[in-house]
């Protein structure tokens, strides 16, 4: 099988193919490294790709033609900043994102600037973002409207008008403003500015702008329709408060105001989103009603009237694949594996998709880019067993063919396979569960991993450290417990003023497993990171008899602390967040783990950054301080410019090797 672009990469990088060794060194460095292939489009005549690679030195794209496998350029910005995305803009010419380094931390962050650049890196010009304009004023402060000298994202493209692209600019008070950006000399032309503070701008299939959604201050979301012709004074059909951070446009020459109607809201957490718009102009929404799962509505805006388009009784929607030329197409459901069901209006990208999928049943599929005249696309495919592989779709040949791998210097061979199991806890609930059994081996012991948010869910997928511990001799078993998102309103609600009480569903799967002759509870360590290092904690305080040693990666210790630290207070509605999470102030007490240190009787390792800003710093050290006057004995690895997970490749390897050991040293194996 040739794979293009791995191709390239033994060309023109240093190449090394690695496997699944029993060497915990090799094993680290196999599944600590980072995927070197991020990103993979087709242009729009679908005779190039562009593929965004990481080497040693920086990011780069390379553009590589198809029909004869021959590297025609390379952009690489140096010192100027890494690539962290890019954009067709037409056949000849693309438009990279660009970010920096942070020197306070391991993160790379967007500083909003944008670099349009032909195909043969020529002509290669900063046309969005600090240093864009002659006259360049640093900041968002600038408030000439016809400036580039601006933060700015891609939102849009405009299918009418391929020298230009819609962009979102920046503004100190959150207010952002949309503009057309020409891509070739950086010129703006003012759309408009949003009402409200962080916008998702919602367009049609032909660019045009629809409307906004946000966030309020309550943390419900709101959706505001744009009505650029509507009179002087016309800003909504409800009052726009100082409190709701609403913003009144300013008026125009023809004394009348970009006009926004308030379309509707959604109470937390019944949100809502925007999926795109049908070919007649109704818009796709799916979001919850009065029911227990989301459904796919489709809303007539003229008549004011909705229908239900699909609605699945055991899980929520998981994506709506859309066409930005034909809109919706498509429905991903995960009731264990991932599932797609197609809509029935005529779509050309559905025939691709349905085309992909049909090729690889039961996996995860993904298109990725597309030609103007669908005649070819790049796709990728994930599973448990396959991080991700790029493949080019030739309608017209009638063919699938490989063009690369996400992890191109990694081996897929021997990776385990990852089970779906389902079981019912103490008070009669399903939980649904994921086992991923050590490499080669019977009888291994057993990692639980229970994963962040707690508002979030794991997935039928590739997950580095789960195969690393696999690879390492471990047993891996993943629980989506009450809480956990993707199952429902009622299924979620469960976690709200009771981040404690859920974790039972861990037990009840460990037990579970174990009259299943599955896995010994006698031989269980758990792992996890965020709300996982608080289930890590939080859980052998509980039950100590179940575990033998306990991992705490980013760990929740203090809840109470999360009203005067942490970034989640600092969000739009993250006070009101906090609010319905944890409950009242005695309710935070008890769930809290700082308070109950002395409990902690399981071997524990504590791993943090020092730059954390979701679960800080100081939250884990006052944790240590007061394990450490209860006399409780524990292990640490503390790295000074790490946030709210490692993102370094260094320091990712180091943490798999310190956690292997530590697991070797407290389990049967």
């Amino acid at each position: 099988m040739k794979y293009i672009f791995n191709f390239f990469l033994f060309t023109y990088f240093s190449f090394i193919s690695l496997a699944i060794t029993s060497d915990t060194e090799s094993n680290a460095k196999l599944f600590g490294s980072l995927p070197d292939v991020s990103n993979v489009k087709i242009s729009p005549n679908g005779k190039f790709v562009g593929v965004q690679q990481r080497t040693e030195e920086t990011i780069v794209v390379k553009i590589i033609d198809l029909d004869n496998a021959q590297l025609l350029s390379v952009h690489n910005f140096g010192s100027k900043g890494q690539i962290t995305d890019f954009f067709w803009a037409t056949d000849k010419r693309l438009v990279f994102t660009v970010a920096r380094e942070n020197s306070r931390n391991t993160e790379i962050y967007n500083v909003g600037q944008l670099v349009a650049a032909n195909i043969d890196g020529k002509r290669t010009k900063l046309i969005a973002g600090f240093g864009s304009a002659p006259d360049s004023r640093q900041g968002v402060r600038n408030r000439d409207r016809t400036n580039p000298d601006r933060p700015a994202i891609i939102v849009h493209r405009l299918p009418k008008d391929s020298n230009k692209i819609l962009v979102s600019f920046f503004d100190n008070a959150g207010f952002n403003e949309l503009a057309e950006l020409d891509i070739n000399n950086g010129k703006v032309s003012y759309v408009t500015t949003s009402p409200v503070i962080y916008p998702n701008w919602i367009f049609n299939n032909e660019g045009k702008l629809m409307g906004v959604s946000s966030s309020t201050l309550e943390n419900n979301s709101e959706i505001f329709l744009f009505k650029p012709n509507l009179p002087k004074g016309s800003l909504s059909s409800r009052q726009c408060s100082q409190k709701q951070n609403c913003y009144v446009p300013p008026i125009r020459e023809d004394n009348k105001r970009p006009g926004w109607v308030f379309f509707k809201d959604f109470e937390f957490p019944k949100g809502a989103s925007i999926e795109g718009f049908t070919p007649n102009g109704k818009m796709m929404v799916t979001e919850y009603m009065d029911e227990n799962t989301s459904g796919l509505y489709e809303y007539d805006l003229k008549e004011n009237t909705y229908e239900l388009i699909f609605r699945d009784s055991r899980v929520d929607i998981t994506a709506v694949a859309s066409s930005l030329d034909d809109g919706p197409y498509g429905i991903r459901l995960d009731n264990g594996k991932p599932e797609y069901l197609y809509l029935s209006e005529p779509n050309r990208l559905k025939n691709l998709h349905l085309k992909f999928y049909e090729a690889f049943p039961a996996q995860e599929t993904m298109i990725t880019s597309y030609s103007k005249d669908y005649s070819r696309a790049v796709g990728i495919v994930m599973a448990d067993v396959n991080p991700g592989t790029y493949y080019l779709m030739d309608m017209e040949k009638n063919q699938i063919s490989p063009l690369g791998r996400y992890w191109s210097k990694t081996s897929y061979d021997s990776l385990a396979e990852m089970k779906v199991i389902n079981f019912k806890n103490r008070y009669g609930d399903e939980i649904q569960s994921y086992f991923t059994g050590a490499v080669g081996k019977k009888n291994a012991p057993t990692i639980v991993m229970p994963h962040g948010g707690p508002w979030a869910r794991d997935y039928w997928r590739f997950h580095p450290e789960v195969q690393f511990l696999a690879a390492e001799g471990f047993n891996v078993l993943q629980n989506n417990i009450r809480g956990s998102t993707g199952y429902g309103l009622e299924h979620t609600a469960h976690v709200y003023g009771n981040f404690a009480n859920v974790l039972t569903d861990m037990f009840d799967s460990i037990e579970h497993l174990d009259s299943e002759g599955v896995i010994d509870k006698n031989n269980v360590c758990v792992y996890g990171g965020s709300y996982g290092g608080y289930a890590a904690t939080q859980g052998p305080m509980m039950r100590p008899d179940l575990f033998k040693c306990a991992i705490s990666e980013a760990g929740l210790y203090d809840i109470n602390a999360q009203y005067s630290s942490g970034d989640i207070k600092m969000m739009r509605g993250g006070r009101k967040f906090l609010e319905d999470a944890f409950g009242d102030g005695e309710k935070a007490e008890d769930m809290s783990p700082i308070n109950y240190a002395y409990k902690l009787k399981t071997p524990y390792m504590l791993i943090h950054g020092k730059k954390d800003v979701r679960t800080p710093y100081k939250e884990a050290e006052a944790f240590m301080k007061a394990m450490d006057k209860n006399g409780i004995k524990y292990e640490k690895m503390i790295i000074e410019k790490e946030t709210h997970g490692f993102s370094k490749e260094e320091n990712r390897i180091e943490k798999m090797k310190r956690i292997s050991a530590f697991f070797r040293k407290h389990l049967e194996t």
